[in-house]
């Protein structure tokens, strides 16, 4: 009986301790990364589409997390900081904002 005991602690120990090795933030590190873009104002006035490559679980935090990031801005050789990122898709999707759509269709790529 005390042997059945200690085999069930054992046992009970051994899987709570190895439940940690399937921590959700591991998956989030072997995601395959996918491109995005975002339509963001830029610090002391601008607009333009800032290109993020990115982990497809972080798109809907991506908008608050690029605020204050330093870019280059496409076409200008200039670089400039985030001030607002107003949207955020995948690079394969449309912007719901007719304003980032006609710059997005103006980027060389």
């Amino acid at each position: 009986m005390n042997g059945t005991i200690k085999s069930i602690t054992f046992l009970l120990t051994t899987t709570i301790s190895l439940s940690g090795l399937a921590d959700p933030s591991a998956k989030v590190e072997n995601e395959k990364k996918v491109n995005a873009k975002c339509y963001v104002e830029l610090v002391g006035g601008g607009e333009t589409i800032s290109l993020w490559r990115i982990q497809p679980s972080l798109l809907k935090s991506l908008k608050r997390s690029i605020i204050g990031q330093e870019i280059l801005v496409i076409g200008t050789h200039k670089k400039a900081n985030i001030y607002r990122a107003k949207e955020c898709v995948l690079e394969e999707d449309k912007f719901k904002n007719v304003r980032a759509r006609l710059i997005d269709k103006d980027l060389p790529r």
